[in-house]
Protein backbone atom coordinates (compact mmCIF):
# COMPACT_ATOMS: atom_id res chain seq x y z
CA UNK A 1 0.00 0.00 0.00
CA UNK A 2 2.74 2.21 1.23
CA UNK A 3 4.75 1.74 -2.14
CA UNK A 4 1.56 2.12 -4.43
CA UNK A 5 0.01 5.57 -2.48
CA UNK A 6 3.07 7.03 -1.01
CA UNK A 7 1.49 8.85 1.84
CA UNK A 8 2.96 10.16 4.79
CA UNK A 9 0.19 8.46 7.21
CA UNK A 10 -2.41 6.16 6.91
CA UNK A 11 -5.92 4.98 8.62
CA UNK A 12 -6.57 1.77 8.99
CA UNK A 13 -9.89 0.70 10.23
CA UNK A 14 -10.23 -2.81 12.44
CA UNK A 15 -13.93 -3.54 13.23
CA UNK A 16 -14.68 -1.20 15.69
CA UNK A 17 -11.51 0.70 15.82
CA UNK A 18 -8.44 2.57 13.86
CA UNK A 19 -4.52 2.25 13.69
CA UNK A 20 -2.83 4.74 12.29
CA UNK A 21 0.10 3.66 10.35
CA UNK A 22 2.94 6.41 10.25
CA UNK A 23 5.86 5.67 7.60
CA UNK A 24 7.46 8.84 6.70
CA UNK A 25 10.63 10.20 8.95
CA UNK A 26 9.05 13.91 9.55
CA UNK A 27 5.73 12.76 11.09
CA UNK A 28 7.79 9.81 13.01
CA UNK A 29 9.76 12.42 14.65
CA UNK A 30 6.48 14.16 15.36
CA UNK A 31 5.62 11.00 17.62
CA UNK A 32 8.65 10.48 19.43
CA UNK A 33 8.34 14.29 20.19
CA UNK A 34 4.80 13.74 21.57
CA UNK A 35 5.58 10.54 23.99
CA UNK A 36 3.29 11.41 26.97
CA UNK A 37 0.32 11.56 24.79
CA UNK A 38 1.81 8.57 22.27
CA UNK A 39 3.07 6.31 24.78
CA UNK A 40 4.89 3.20 24.26
CA UNK A 41 4.38 2.11 28.03
CA UNK A 42 0.44 1.17 27.78
CA UNK A 43 1.74 -1.84 25.53
CA UNK A 44 3.74 -2.42 28.53
CA UNK A 45 0.40 -2.93 30.62
CA UNK A 46 -1.96 -4.56 27.76
CA UNK A 47 0.84 -7.14 26.53
CA UNK A 48 3.06 -7.79 29.38
CA UNK A 49 0.92 -9.82 31.18
CA UNK A 50 0.42 -12.34 27.93
CA UNK A 51 3.74 -12.42 27.26
CA UNK A 52 4.87 -13.50 30.83
CA UNK A 53 2.02 -15.33 32.73
CA UNK A 54 2.56 -13.01 35.86
CA UNK A 55 -0.39 -12.79 38.63
CA UNK A 56 -2.53 -10.35 38.87
CA UNK A 57 -1.04 -8.35 41.92
CA UNK A 58 2.22 -8.02 39.73
CA UNK A 59 0.28 -6.47 36.87
CA UNK A 60 -1.54 -3.97 39.33
CA UNK A 61 2.68 -2.63 40.15
CA UNK A 62 3.49 -2.84 36.86
CA UNK A 63 0.39 -0.51 35.28
CA UNK A 64 0.64 1.81 38.47
CA UNK A 65 1.70 5.63 37.03
CA UNK A 66 3.11 3.87 33.95
CA UNK A 67 3.42 7.41 32.60
CA UNK A 68 4.99 9.19 35.92
CA UNK A 69 1.41 10.80 36.74
CA UNK A 70 2.26 9.56 40.08
CA UNK A 71 5.71 10.03 40.06
CA UNK A 72 7.80 7.17 38.69
CA UNK A 73 6.38 3.87 38.92
CA UNK A 74 7.94 0.38 38.39
CA UNK A 75 8.17 0.27 34.46
CA UNK A 76 9.98 3.82 34.88
CA UNK A 77 12.20 3.10 37.44
CA UNK A 78 13.02 -0.42 36.28
CA UNK A 79 13.77 1.40 32.85
CA UNK A 80 16.32 4.45 34.20
CA UNK A 81 18.17 1.68 36.73
CA UNK A 82 18.79 -0.28 33.18
CA UNK A 83 19.84 2.46 30.86
CA UNK A 84 22.27 3.22 33.72
CA UNK A 85 23.77 -0.24 33.53
CA UNK A 86 23.63 -0.39 30.01
CA UNK A 87 25.28 2.29 28.79
CA UNK A 88 28.78 3.14 27.53
CA UNK A 89 31.66 2.67 29.65
CA UNK A 90 32.47 0.62 32.84
CA UNK A 91 29.46 -2.16 33.25
CA UNK A 92 29.45 -2.30 29.20
CA UNK A 93 32.50 -2.69 29.65
CA UNK A 94 32.47 -5.74 31.64
CA UNK A 95 29.13 -7.43 29.92
CA UNK A 96 31.00 -7.26 26.71
CA UNK A 97 34.38 -8.53 27.72
CA UNK A 98 32.61 -11.75 29.51
CA UNK A 99 30.55 -12.23 26.48
CA UNK A 100 33.95 -12.78 24.46
CA UNK A 101 35.64 -14.63 26.90
CA UNK A 102 33.20 -17.13 26.89
CA UNK A 103 32.24 -17.13 23.44
CA UNK A 104 35.93 -17.60 22.76
CA UNK A 105 35.56 -21.14 24.01
CA UNK A 106 32.99 -22.17 20.71
CA UNK A 107 35.22 -20.26 18.78
CA UNK A 108 38.14 -22.59 19.61
CA UNK A 109 35.91 -25.49 19.16
CA UNK A 110 35.37 -24.94 15.55
CA UNK A 111 39.19 -25.32 15.07
CA UNK A 112 38.17 -29.32 15.25
CA UNK A 113 34.18 -29.54 14.83
CA UNK A 114 34.26 -27.32 11.69
CA UNK A 115 30.97 -28.22 9.84
CA UNK A 116 28.39 -26.36 11.45
CA UNK A 117 24.82 -25.62 10.61
CA UNK A 118 25.28 -21.20 11.21
CA UNK A 119 22.28 -20.48 12.67
CA UNK A 120 22.22 -23.37 15.43
CA UNK A 121 25.76 -22.38 15.70
CA UNK A 122 24.99 -18.73 16.64
CA UNK A 123 21.80 -19.40 18.52
CA UNK A 124 23.47 -21.68 20.94
CA UNK A 125 26.76 -19.20 21.21
CA UNK A 126 24.99 -16.04 21.84
CA UNK A 127 22.48 -17.31 24.25
CA UNK A 128 24.66 -19.56 26.39
CA UNK A 129 27.55 -16.38 26.54
CA UNK A 130 25.11 -13.78 26.72
CA UNK A 131 23.44 -15.51 29.53
CA UNK A 132 26.79 -15.85 31.34
CA UNK A 133 27.68 -12.64 30.80
CA UNK A 134 24.41 -10.60 32.04
CA UNK A 135 23.33 -13.39 34.55
CA UNK A 136 26.39 -14.81 35.74
CA UNK A 137 27.97 -18.55 36.11
CA UNK A 138 25.52 -20.79 37.46
CA UNK A 139 22.43 -19.49 36.43
CA UNK A 140 19.62 -21.52 35.04
CA UNK A 141 21.16 -21.56 31.49
CA UNK A 142 24.47 -22.94 32.48
CA UNK A 143 22.99 -25.50 34.75
CA UNK A 144 20.64 -26.62 31.83
CA UNK A 145 21.68 -26.01 28.59
CA UNK A 146 18.09 -27.59 27.09
CA UNK A 147 16.64 -24.55 28.26
CA UNK A 148 18.32 -22.59 25.07
CA UNK A 149 15.44 -24.94 23.21
CA UNK A 150 13.13 -23.85 25.75
CA UNK A 151 13.54 -19.92 25.27
CA UNK A 152 13.44 -20.25 21.43
CA UNK A 153 10.14 -22.87 21.76
CA UNK A 154 8.60 -19.98 23.66
CA UNK A 155 9.95 -17.61 21.30
CA UNK A 156 8.39 -19.21 18.45
CA UNK A 157 4.91 -19.56 20.03
CA UNK A 158 4.69 -15.70 21.48
CA UNK A 159 1.94 -14.36 19.20
CA UNK A 160 0.07 -17.33 20.34
CA UNK A 161 0.52 -16.72 23.91
CA UNK A 162 -0.38 -13.36 23.46
CA UNK A 163 -3.51 -13.82 21.79
CA UNK A 164 -4.14 -15.56 24.91
CA UNK A 165 -6.89 -17.95 23.42
CA UNK A 166 -6.16 -20.94 25.24
CA UNK A 167 -2.43 -21.19 25.30
CA UNK A 168 -1.85 -23.70 26.82
CA UNK A 169 -3.27 -26.10 24.02
CA UNK A 170 -2.60 -24.03 21.07
CA UNK A 171 1.09 -23.36 22.02
CA UNK A 172 1.64 -26.35 24.72
CA UNK A 173 5.48 -26.01 23.75
CA UNK A 174 5.71 -22.43 24.33
CA UNK A 175 3.50 -22.43 27.36
CA UNK A 176 5.70 -25.04 28.32
CA UNK A 177 8.93 -23.37 27.85
CA UNK A 178 7.90 -20.17 29.70
CA UNK A 179 6.72 -22.15 32.62
CA UNK A 180 9.79 -24.37 33.03
CA UNK A 181 11.97 -21.21 32.21
CA UNK A 182 10.11 -18.63 35.15
CA UNK A 183 10.29 -21.14 37.51
CA UNK A 184 14.22 -21.84 36.98
CA UNK A 185 14.91 -18.14 37.15
CA UNK A 186 11.82 -17.50 40.18
CA UNK A 187 15.45 -20.27 41.80
CA UNK A 188 17.73 -17.97 40.36
CA UNK A 189 16.54 -15.31 42.10
CA UNK A 190 15.69 -17.21 45.81
CA UNK A 191 19.14 -17.60 45.95
CA UNK A 192 20.08 -14.19 44.33
CA UNK A 193 22.70 -12.30 46.06
CA UNK A 194 24.44 -8.98 44.32
CA UNK A 195 28.07 -9.58 46.43
CA UNK A 196 28.62 -13.53 45.08
CA UNK A 197 26.81 -13.60 41.83
CA UNK A 198 28.87 -12.51 39.43
CA UNK A 199 25.82 -11.04 37.65
CA UNK A 200 26.14 -7.54 35.53
CA UNK A 201 25.16 -4.59 36.73
CA UNK A 202 21.46 -4.59 34.80
CA UNK A 203 20.72 -7.81 36.57
CA UNK A 204 21.22 -6.17 40.03
CA UNK A 205 19.76 -3.36 39.42
CA UNK A 206 16.61 -5.54 38.25
CA UNK A 207 16.45 -7.18 41.87
CA UNK A 208 16.71 -4.34 43.44
CA UNK A 209 13.87 -3.01 42.04
CA UNK A 210 11.75 -5.72 42.28
CA UNK A 211 12.56 -6.57 45.51
CA UNK A 212 12.07 -2.52 46.58
CA UNK A 213 8.54 -3.24 45.19
CA UNK A 214 8.14 -6.44 46.65
CA UNK A 215 7.57 -8.73 43.58
CA UNK A 216 7.66 -12.65 44.92
CA UNK A 217 10.52 -14.55 43.66
CA UNK A 218 7.63 -16.22 41.50
CA UNK A 219 6.53 -13.14 39.67
CA UNK A 220 10.59 -11.98 39.12
CA UNK A 221 10.81 -15.14 37.12
CA UNK A 222 7.39 -14.64 35.05
CA UNK A 223 8.87 -11.11 34.27
CA UNK A 224 12.81 -11.96 33.50
CA UNK A 225 11.84 -14.67 30.62
CA UNK A 226 10.28 -11.22 29.10
CA UNK A 227 13.92 -9.58 29.91
CA UNK A 228 14.75 -12.51 27.54
CA UNK A 229 13.20 -11.51 24.85
CA UNK A 230 15.29 -8.44 24.97
CA UNK A 231 18.46 -10.27 25.28
CA UNK A 232 18.30 -12.91 22.71
CA UNK A 233 14.89 -12.37 20.41
CA UNK A 234 16.59 -10.24 18.05
CA UNK A 235 20.82 -10.99 18.79
CA UNK A 236 20.70 -14.10 17.74
CA UNK A 237 19.14 -13.46 14.18
CA UNK A 238 21.23 -10.14 14.14
CA UNK A 239 24.41 -12.25 14.68
CA UNK A 240 23.62 -14.61 12.01
CA UNK A 241 23.30 -12.09 9.55
CA UNK A 242 26.01 -10.35 10.04
CA UNK A 243 28.05 -13.28 10.11
CA UNK A 244 26.08 -14.65 6.68
CA UNK A 245 26.46 -11.05 4.98
CA UNK A 246 30.04 -10.78 5.22
CA UNK A 247 31.71 -13.93 4.12
CA UNK A 248 28.97 -13.67 1.55
CA UNK A 249 30.62 -10.97 0.17
CA UNK A 250 34.34 -11.92 -0.73
CA UNK A 251 34.89 -7.24 -1.71
CA UNK A 252 33.66 -6.52 1.57
CA UNK A 253 35.07 -9.12 3.35
CA UNK A 254 38.58 -8.66 2.18
CA UNK A 255 37.81 -4.57 2.97
CA UNK A 256 36.69 -5.26 6.63
CA UNK A 257 39.78 -7.51 7.27
CA UNK A 258 42.06 -5.03 5.63
CA UNK A 259 40.36 -2.24 8.40
CA UNK A 260 40.32 -4.39 11.26
CA UNK A 261 44.35 -5.20 10.69
CA UNK A 262 44.79 -1.31 10.13
CA UNK A 263 42.85 -0.55 13.65
CA UNK A 264 42.29 -2.92 15.46
CA UNK A 265 44.91 -5.40 15.67
CA UNK A 266 47.36 -3.81 18.90
CA UNK A 267 49.67 -6.97 18.66
CA UNK A 268 50.52 -8.83 15.56
CA UNK A 269 53.00 -11.11 14.40
CA UNK A 270 53.46 -14.98 13.54
CA UNK A 271 52.40 -16.26 16.89
CA UNK A 272 49.76 -13.94 18.37
CA UNK A 273 47.35 -11.51 17.24
CA UNK A 274 45.41 -9.58 20.04
CA UNK A 275 42.17 -7.62 19.05
CA UNK A 276 41.45 -4.87 20.58
CA UNK A 277 37.31 -4.46 21.37
CA UNK A 278 37.60 -0.79 22.12
CA UNK A 279 38.98 -0.18 18.52
CA UNK A 280 35.82 -1.92 16.84
CA UNK A 281 33.65 0.38 18.34
CA UNK A 282 35.63 3.75 17.83
CA UNK A 283 37.76 3.00 14.84
CA UNK A 284 35.95 0.72 12.50
CA UNK A 285 33.95 2.57 10.24
CA UNK A 286 32.81 -0.03 7.88
CA UNK A 287 32.42 -3.09 10.43
CA UNK A 288 29.95 -0.50 12.26
CA UNK A 289 28.26 0.57 8.68
CA UNK A 290 28.05 -3.24 7.79
CA UNK A 291 25.80 -3.49 11.29
CA UNK A 292 23.90 -0.55 10.69
CA UNK A 293 23.35 -1.82 7.18
CA UNK A 294 22.15 -5.16 8.49
CA UNK A 295 19.72 -3.78 10.82
CA UNK A 296 18.18 -1.39 7.80
CA UNK A 297 17.70 -4.14 5.75
CA UNK A 298 16.79 -7.31 8.25
CA UNK A 299 15.18 -5.11 10.96
CA UNK A 300 11.36 -5.52 9.97
CA UNK A 301 9.19 -5.05 12.90
CA UNK A 302 6.78 -2.39 13.94
CA UNK A 303 6.83 0.22 16.39
CA UNK A 304 3.92 0.99 18.71
CA UNK A 305 2.18 3.68 20.42
CA UNK A 306 -0.85 4.39 22.21
CA UNK A 307 -3.06 7.58 21.94
CA UNK A 308 -3.77 8.75 25.44
CA UNK A 309 -5.60 11.87 24.40
CA UNK A 310 -6.24 13.56 20.76
CA UNK A 311 -3.24 14.81 19.46
CA UNK A 312 -3.13 16.94 16.54
CA UNK A 313 0.12 15.35 14.79
CA UNK A 314 2.57 18.14 13.10
CA UNK A 315 -0.84 20.11 13.37
CA UNK A 316 -2.17 18.55 10.84
CA UNK A 317 -3.24 15.23 11.43
CA UNK A 318 -5.60 14.35 14.21
CA UNK A 319 -4.91 11.21 15.91
CA UNK A 320 -7.38 10.02 18.04
CA UNK A 321 -7.71 8.83 21.88
CA UNK A 322 -8.02 5.50 22.28
CA UNK A 323 -6.66 4.33 19.13
CA UNK A 324 -3.31 2.48 18.30
CA UNK A 325 -0.47 4.10 16.08
CA UNK A 326 1.68 1.98 14.19
CA UNK A 327 5.34 2.92 12.83
CA UNK A 328 6.59 -0.42 9.97
CA UNK A 329 10.79 -0.35 9.96
CA UNK A 330 10.02 -2.23 6.59
CA UNK A 331 8.32 0.63 5.41
CA UNK A 332 10.70 3.25 6.24
CA UNK A 333 13.94 1.23 5.85
CA UNK A 334 12.93 0.16 1.95
CA UNK A 335 11.60 3.51 0.85
CA UNK A 336 13.85 5.02 -1.80
CA UNK A 337 12.97 9.12 -1.04
CA UNK A 338 14.65 8.32 2.41
CA UNK A 339 17.59 5.74 1.45
CA UNK A 340 17.76 6.21 -3.07
CA UNK A 341 17.00 4.27 -5.96
CA UNK A 342 19.24 1.41 -4.23
CA UNK A 343 17.03 1.11 -1.51
CA UNK A 344 16.38 -2.60 -1.38
CA UNK A 345 20.25 -3.48 -2.07
CA UNK A 346 22.50 -3.93 0.74
CA UNK A 347 25.17 -1.63 0.39
CA UNK A 348 26.36 -0.84 3.94
CA UNK A 349 28.83 2.48 2.46
CA UNK A 350 25.65 4.33 2.35
CA UNK A 351 26.44 4.75 6.23
CA UNK A 352 29.64 6.44 5.70
CA UNK A 353 30.54 9.96 4.41
CA UNK A 354 31.99 10.31 0.75
CA UNK A 355 30.91 9.27 -2.49
CA UNK A 356 32.78 6.63 -2.30
CA UNK A 357 31.90 5.49 1.35
CA UNK A 358 35.31 6.69 3.21
CA UNK A 359 35.10 9.35 5.07
CA UNK A 360 33.99 8.17 8.80
CA UNK A 361 30.07 7.33 9.76
CA UNK A 362 26.96 9.19 8.97
CA UNK A 363 24.81 11.10 11.28
CA UNK A 364 21.28 12.20 11.42
CA UNK A 365 19.72 9.38 9.56
CA UNK A 366 15.51 10.63 10.52
CA UNK A 367 15.15 7.53 8.47
CA UNK A 368 16.48 4.63 10.41
CA UNK A 369 14.97 3.37 13.82
CA UNK A 370 15.92 -0.25 14.06
CA UNK A 371 16.23 0.37 17.65
CA UNK A 372 12.83 2.81 18.07
CA UNK A 373 13.07 5.88 18.63
CA UNK A 374 11.92 8.43 21.38
CA UNK A 375 11.17 7.59 25.24
CA UNK A 376 10.99 4.11 24.17
CA UNK A 377 14.41 3.58 22.26
CA UNK A 378 15.93 0.26 23.24
CA UNK A 379 18.33 0.83 26.07
CA UNK A 380 20.01 -2.58 25.15
CA UNK A 381 21.37 -1.07 21.94
CA UNK A 382 25.23 -0.81 22.83
CA UNK A 383 25.50 -4.01 24.14
CA UNK A 384 23.95 -5.96 21.46
CA UNK A 385 26.26 -3.78 18.87
CA UNK A 386 29.22 -4.70 20.36
CA UNK A 387 27.94 -8.44 20.80
CA UNK A 388 27.49 -9.17 16.63
CA UNK A 389 30.11 -6.56 16.14
CA UNK A 390 32.98 -8.13 18.32
CA UNK A 391 31.40 -11.64 17.46
CA UNK A 392 31.92 -11.03 14.14
CA UNK A 393 35.21 -9.15 14.09
CA UNK A 394 37.07 -12.64 15.45
CA UNK A 395 35.09 -14.99 13.45
CA UNK A 396 36.31 -13.15 10.10
CA UNK A 397 39.89 -13.04 11.56
CA UNK A 398 40.55 -16.18 12.87
CA UNK A 399 38.53 -18.41 10.37
CA UNK A 400 37.07 -18.68 6.49
CA UNK A 401 33.70 -20.15 6.23
CA UNK A 402 32.19 -21.68 3.08
CA UNK A 403 28.47 -23.18 2.81
CA UNK A 404 28.72 -27.11 1.77
CA UNK A 405 26.51 -26.46 -1.07
CA UNK A 406 28.74 -24.35 -2.62
CA UNK A 407 27.34 -20.77 -3.02
CA UNK A 408 26.17 -18.65 -0.71
CA UNK A 409 22.64 -17.63 -0.48
CA UNK A 410 21.08 -15.52 2.34
CA UNK A 411 18.09 -17.45 3.19
CA UNK A 412 14.80 -15.31 3.75
CA UNK A 413 13.90 -14.07 6.97
CA UNK A 414 10.23 -15.70 8.89
CA UNK A 415 8.29 -13.98 11.02
CA UNK A 416 7.33 -15.60 14.50
CA UNK A 417 7.15 -13.27 17.36
CA UNK A 418 5.39 -9.72 17.22
CA UNK A 419 8.18 -8.88 19.98
CA UNK A 420 11.08 -9.31 17.46
CA UNK A 421 12.45 -6.90 15.03
CA UNK A 422 15.09 -9.25 13.58
CA UNK A 423 13.25 -11.99 12.45
CA UNK A 424 15.15 -15.26 12.43
CA UNK A 425 15.64 -17.08 8.97
CA UNK A 426 13.65 -19.72 7.34
CA UNK A 427 16.36 -22.26 6.90
CA UNK A 428 20.03 -22.61 8.24
CA UNK A 429 22.99 -22.69 6.19
CA UNK A 430 25.16 -25.75 6.54
CA UNK A 431 29.07 -24.06 6.31
CA UNK A 432 32.73 -25.31 6.41
CA UNK A 433 34.87 -23.33 8.95
CA UNK A 434 38.61 -23.19 8.19
CA UNK A 435 41.39 -21.65 9.80
CA UNK A 436 42.08 -18.18 7.49
CA UNK A 437 45.04 -19.12 5.10
CA UNK A 438 47.80 -17.46 6.32
CA UNK A 439 47.29 -17.51 10.25
CA UNK A 440 47.04 -21.26 10.98
CA UNK A 441 49.28 -21.24 13.54
CA UNK A 442 48.60 -17.76 15.36
CA UNK A 443 47.01 -17.70 18.28
CA UNK A 444 44.15 -15.28 18.99
CA UNK A 445 43.28 -13.07 21.46
CA UNK A 446 40.52 -10.56 22.58
CA UNK A 447 41.33 -7.40 25.13
CA UNK A 448 39.49 -4.10 25.84
CA UNK A 449 41.96 -1.40 25.60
Amino acid sequence: MSSKCNLPIYTLRVLNSKIYVVTSPELINAVNRNSKALAFNPFVAQLGKRITGHDEPTSHIVQHSLNGEEGPGYVIDVHDRIVAALSPGKYLEEMTKSFLNDAWHYLDRLETENVVDLFAWTRDVVTMSSTRAIYGPGNPFDKNPEFVGYFWAFDHDLNILIADILPRFLAPSGYKARSELAAAFAEYFKCYDPEVAESSAMIEARYRTNTQYGLSYRNQGCLEVGTLLGILANTVPSSFYMLARLYADPALLQDIRAELGHAALVESDDKLCVINGTALRDSCHLLNATWQELLRVHALGVGSRYVREDVLLNDQYLLEKGRVVQMPMAVLHSNPAVWGSDAYEFRPRRFLKGSDGTKGPRTNLSGYRPFGGGASLCSGRHFVALEVIALAACMIMRFDMTPVEGCWRIPVQKQESMATNVFPPESDVRVKVTKRQGYEDVQWKFELR
